[in-house]
């Protein structure tokens, strides 16, 4: 099975779940928002049912929101027109095959653990963002949780989760380094498991 297989299987069940920590999430894309100009155009990588990419239209110009899984896009589909945003675009797209851009900002949450080759990804983001812009990812970073492993082992072999990377926050921030980009900024939100935010720009 594909990853765009799997997250075309799982898109009802996954659009069904309501935001596991509201708060920690209202906190990262206030700091995410801070980057943004009221006329910058955006991408957004993982966007999975859009909810980040509407949560941010109201202080941008204009998002571009990927995702391999056409079945999440056309949730997310649904609910932009439902709420009557008009500057959202949106493309079936991986990581590998992002539009060109150039960007003001490139933004992906909850992707890099998940993706082949997370440094080809966030070199790949690296590439659309102009220069003095930013890239900001959110990376659940469990490998501390040594529990979750046998679990989510088992889970993938009856084709209830996906590969899962087990980072350490230690080694988010290096990716982005090895990217060539400059750390400006990180958080962990939540704090347990870390959700290790990252706001790194391009020179």
């Amino acid at each position: 099975m594909t990853d765009a297989d799997f997250w075309n299987k799982v898109a009802a069940r996954y659009a069904a779940r309501p935001i596991t920590d509201e708060p920690a999430y209202a906190t990262t894309l206030e700091r995410t928002a801070s980057y943004l100009a009221a006329d910058a155009t955006v991408l957004e990588a993982g966007a999975g049912t859009g909810t980040t990419a509407r949560r941010l239209s109201p202080h941008v110009g204009r998002i571009v929101a990927t995702d391999i899984a056409d079945a999440l896009l056309d949730v997310a589909r649904e609910r932009i027109e439902a709420d009557g945003i008009r500057n959202i675009t949106l493309e079936t797209r991986g990581v590998e095959s992002l539009p060109e851009g150039p960007f003001d900002a490139a933004i992906a949450f909850n992707l890099l653990h998940l993706v082949p080759d997370p440094a080809a990804a966030l070199a790949a983001m690296a590439d659309r963002v102009k220069p003095g812009g930013h890239v900001i990812t959110k990376t659940t970073a469990l490998a501390g949780a040594w529990y979750f492993r046998p679990i989510i082992g088992a889970m993938r072999l009856v084709g209830k989760a996906p590969k899962v990377r087990f980072f350490s926050v230690g080694e988010l921030d290096a990716l982005h380094e090895a990217a060539g980009l400059t750390i400006v900024e990180t958080g962990n939100y939540p704090a347990k498991p870390p959700a290790h935010f990252i706001v790194a720009r391009k020179d």
